[in-house]
């Protein structure tokens, strides 16, 4: 019985953790595939599962209209590319300002890159919102001192701010 107790223990923590971080391409490597597949600056992405496998949700803007890409969270192979109606019009309406600085931002792969070098982190999650006028990208990137969140100017690179979390 113990044994089988045991066993059932380890399948159900199998089933309960997350997928390897060496069987994933990383987030970093998936908004630069984004990004050069659909010739658009990429504002956020996050680890998501869609039909049953993981996958790198990406937006992206060209000229002032929202992309929505997937890319394989293992091969790196773009899944599919949509451009959201009701979320272009809704944004077209309230958003307007994201979506036009979105579209001349940097590069956000160069900008992760770089940032996973010098930190030799993960980038996590980013997001882009408007602070203070300017397009800033908030990154959650796991170091081993830990957790922490990075901002950064959207249109030149540079370091805003730097907080961990407790």
């Amino acid at each position: 019985m113990l044994r089988w107790l045991l066993g059932f223990a380890a399948l159900a923590g199998a089933m309960a953790a997350p997928a390897a971080a060496q069987d994933l391409i990383g987030l970093t490597r998936a908004i630069g595939v984004a990004e050069r597949s659909l010739s658009a600056r990429a504002i956020e992405g996050e680890l998501e599962t869609s039909g049953g496998r993981l996958v790198y949700e990406i937006d992206l803007v060209r000229g002032q209209v929202l992309h929505r890409a997937l890319i394989d969270a293992r091969t790196g192979k773009l899944v599919s590319a949509v451009k959201p109606r009701a979320e272009n019009w809704l944004r077209g309406w309230f958003d307007k300002e994201r979506l036009r600085s979105g579209g001349k931002a940097t590069p956000l792969s160069e900008h992760l890159v770089a940032l996973e070098r010098h930190s030799r982190g993960e980038v996590k999650e980013v997001e882009f919102e408007i602070h203070r006028g300017r397009g800033v990208y908030e990154i959650e990137l796991a170091t081993a001192a830990g957790i922490g969140k990075v901002r950064l100017d959207a249109s030149t690179g540079q370091r805003i701010a730097l907080a961990h979390d407790d």
